[in-house]
């Protein structure tokens, strides 16, 4: 049968979703790992740890060890676009890595060595999660999502990255994780959830709201899964 790989980085954000999910099954491996079932499709969920490196390196071991079908990378994020309110999805069409910098050498700020800049998401997957967010009038977003090593907590620093990159979210996973499935042909849809504006009261914010964004994210992944 097809597997589905979730992601998630934070524990916090796994357990909830294991919790929603019915993911109960324990699996051997050097991440938290985590099956079950939905929609008649074996699921693993795996606890990624924080950070782009965290992030490649599962999505690589992933694929070695379960051929996922289709992945989805789950979590919390700070908006950068002002329209976005607590607890809206945000849907990524592309993600950027905004920490790189090899601008020195004639790049342009994000773009990697190998030319890429922004890396897409798996278009068939992200438009089945965007129509059923919409039939479930949640509340959802297409657009860019900024990645980079660092919690961004400096409303100064977050308008910067919003001006360069046009990004509307900004996490520590994403674009890292899109450019490591679309490398090796995994097909990955990337899908936070807002919980923080990225200014001084991030971490409070994102403290406050994370079990309510990963309970709104279960709801949805459930029914994209199921459909």
């Amino acid at each position: 049968m097809s597997t589905v790989a979730l992601f998630a980085a934070e524990g916090a954000e796994a357990r909830v979703l294991r919790r929603k999910l019915r993911l109960h099954e324990a699996l051997d491996g050097p991440w938290a790992i985590h099956q079950g079932q939905l929609g008649g499709h074996p699921v693993v969920l795996i606890e990624a740890g924080v950070g782009k490196a965290a992030a490649a390196a599962v999505v690589a071991y992933a694929w070695v060890r379960f051929k996922p079908v289709q992945a989805f990378w789950l979590g919390t994020a700070g908006a950068l676009n002002p329209s976005l309110k607590t607890l809206d999805l945000v849907l990524a069409q592309d993600a950027v890595q905004y920490d790189v910098d090899i601008t020195a050498f004639g790049r342009a700020p994000g773009e990697l060595a190998t030319g890429e800049r922004f890396i897409p998401a798996d278009p068939g997957l992200t438009s089945k999660v965007l129509r059923t967010a919409q039939a479930l009038k949640l509340p959802i977003y297409l657009g860019r999502i900024a990645s980079a090593d660092r919690f961004l907590a400096h409303r100064g620093e977050a308008e910067e990255v919003r001006r360069i990159f046009a990004a509307d979210a900004v996490e520590m996973e994403g674009a890292a994780a899109l450019w490591t499935a679309k490398r090796i042909g995994m097909p990955m849809a990337l899908l936070r959830a807002i919980t923080d504006q990225a200014g001084h009261d991030a971490p409070l914010a994102f403290e406050a709201f994370l079990e309510s964004a990963s309970e709104r994210l279960a709801t949805l992944v459930e029914l994209v899964i199921q459909s």
